[in-house]
């Protein structure tokens, strides 16, 4: 259920939450991630993944506008088999695990991906030579699974996201192309998920509506923000939000 008053601090609070997930889908796909706990800690987490789906689709729009048109499809392809089996293993482990023990074990494996690409990138400075997309099928299965356990765990898919296109050494466009169908779809098959809980109802979408132009000001700001990134920059700034966001999934589970 949505808060039955909506005091100043708590619309500020949902306005930052809602910011990010537009910022996310124009700049920085990753940034979407630092907005769920912000959302879940104002509106609860089942009240924020109703309130959450519908604008994340609504700023997937935005993001397609922009960047459908650069998508790498064979990426996405190479990732759904992965996808489909963190979705199922989630699912089991949920049965047997803490949630947030869940979450800390999959921040953990995040952080780790992100310090081999940062080791990685060292050596590309110190040699000069930049090293070959990923191509071992085994670790493109494994980000595929972990991307789907983030996602349904922790709702953080964004994290692995971000370390898989940049250990496949897309550019700038491709990366937030691939991203934005990839998140898309996601969150498209959600729906069903999310009405079928009861977490979708007419006071959330009227809570999303207050809240839309905040989602526009947010994409308009990230549509500015990527034009003016160099590609260097792009890279440590989605490596450094993973990072970010491992470490709160560390922290608080």
């Amino acid at each position: 259920m949505m808060p039955e008053v909506w005091t100043p601090a708590l619309m500020v609070s949902v306005a930052i939450g809602v910011f990010l997930m537009g910022f996310s889908k124009t700049a920085m796909p990753v940034a979407g991630v630092l907005s769920g706990p912000v959302l879940a800690a104002a509106l609860t987490p089942t009240g924020a993944a109703g309130f959450a789906v519908p604008l994340l689709i609504l700023g997937d729009v935005f993001g397609l506008a922009l960047y459908r048109q650069h998508a790498d499809w064979g990426l996405i392809r190479r990732l759904v088999p992965g996808v489909l089996v963190g979705f199922a293993f989630t699912a089991l482990l949920f049965r047997f695990v803490e949630t947030g023990l869940l979450s800390r074990i999959l921040g953990v494996l995040i952080i780790i991906s992100v310090g081999l690409e940062v080791r990685r990138l060292r050596s590309d400075g110190r040699t000069g030579e930049k090293q070959a997309e990923m191509t071992n099928r085994a670790a493109i299965a494994f980000y595929g699974t972990l991307a789907g356990m983030t996602s349904m765990a922790a709702n953080a898919g964004g994290t692995a996201m971000s370390v898989y296109l940049v250990k496949m050494r897309v550019s700038m466009l491709a990366f937030m192309g691939t991203s934005v169908w990839f998140f898309f779809i996601l969150n498209v098959i959600k729906v069903p998920l999310v009405l079928g809980l009861g977490l979708i109802h007419p006071e959330s979408l009227i809570a999303d509506l207050w809240f839309i132009p905040v989602l526009v000001l947010g994409a308009g700001i990230g549509a500015l923000a990527f034009r003016g990134m160099k590609p260097l920059w792009f890279t440590r700034i989605a490596l450094g939000l993973s990072a970010a966001a491992a470490i709160w999934l560390i922290v608080k589970g």
